[in-house]
């Protein structure tokens, strides 16, 4: 019984599961843009992390997979479908019409290809779904020849901390700053709130005294 499902079905060898997982991702994403409730949109958002994190664990990258499964899906997601269910969202902003965006995620989109293909090394594809097909000569396969062999030599773990702090250790420093004055930015805005809160409080208060003074003297003078 152990011995019903092939082990090359779940270790990434398998290259019908990754299209099958190309093919969802990409039916996730374009459901995550069209859909009109905040709250299910972030529902195929998880969705999407799922297929991102399943795709991730095939291919090898077991670390990676599981962290991308635990930040994305278990913090950053459920934090935005806790606050959706918080915030009153209004009825109108449910029936905006979202096809809009279509026309500029496909621009980002080729736009990020181009970059991509253009900065990246590639091969055409040979071990894919696609390889039976005549349009096999025009896909390509984007890999990296920069640090990849980190990945054969050490642990997952070692070789993020040897890319990350090694290599690109100026874009971590300054994606630490962006993120500290995001912070920042945020903490100041509510102050800034609280106390224009209150000094509106105060000039009402103040006015209310003024009218009761004014009140009580025009109500001594007639009685004089």
């Amino acid at each position: 019984m152990l011995y019903i499902v092939n082990e090359t079905t779940f270790n990434g060898y398998s290259v019908y599961n990754l299209d099958l997982l190309h093919i969802i991702a990409i039916l996730f994403g374009i459901l995550v843009i069209i859909s009109k409730n905040p709250i299910v949109s972030v529902l195929f958002l998880i969705g999407l992390f799922l297929a991102i994190s399943a795709y991730l664990i095939l291919t090898g990258l077991n670390f990676i997979g599981l962290a991308y499964l635990l930040v994305y899906i278990g913090a950053v997601s459920i934090l935005f479908l806790f606050i959706l269910m918080l915030i009153n969202v209004r009825i109108s902003e449910l029936l905006i019409d979202s096809i809009n965006s279509i026309p500029l995620a496909i621009l980002v989109g080729s736009f990020f290809n181009y970059f991509v293909n253009n900065v990246l090394p590639y091969m055409v594809i040979t071990n894919s779904l696609f390889y039976n097909f005549s349009i096999k000569k025009k896909l390509t396969n984007v890999t990296s020849v920069s640090w990849d062999g980190y990945l054969a030599e050490n642990s997952h773990i070692a070789s993020i901390g040897n890319i990350l702090y090694g290599n690109y250790s100026i874009w971590l420093i300054i994606t630490s700053i962006i993120l500290l004055l995001a912070m920042v930015g945020c903490i100041v805005i509510t102050l800034k709130e609280k106390t224009s809160k209150v000094t509106i409080g105060s000039d009402t208060k103040k006015k209310e005294k003024e009218i009761s003074s004014i009140g009580r003297a025009s109500v001594l003078h007639a009685a004089g």
